[in-house]
């Protein structure tokens, strides 16, 4: 468990990959983690389903997963409503 969010963000600054983030097309700085770009992003962590190349990713596995060049990442986020 990370307790302190900034590890998440570890960056090689200058570098960037290009992802597809829900079909869309992103350049983020490389050495960011799923759970970094689930933050970057503003989204509730506990509220989203993350899927990598089509991969379900548990909550506690996104820490550590580096996202690649070219990583095809979906976000679906729980929507309360009434």
């Amino acid at each position: 468990m990370v307790k302190d969010v900034r590890l998440v963000l570890i960056r090689k600054r200058g570098v960037l990959l290009k992802l597809f983030v829900n079909g869309e097309p992103k350049e983020l700085e490389s050495g960011l983690s799923l759970e970094g770009l689930i933050l970057h992003l503003g989204i509730k962590k506990e509220a989203v389903v993350a899927e990598v190349n089509r991969e379900i990713i548990q909550p506690d596995k996104r820490a550590g997963l580096s996202l690649q060049e070219g990583d095809q990442i979906e976000l679906i986020q729980f929507v309360g409503g009434g």
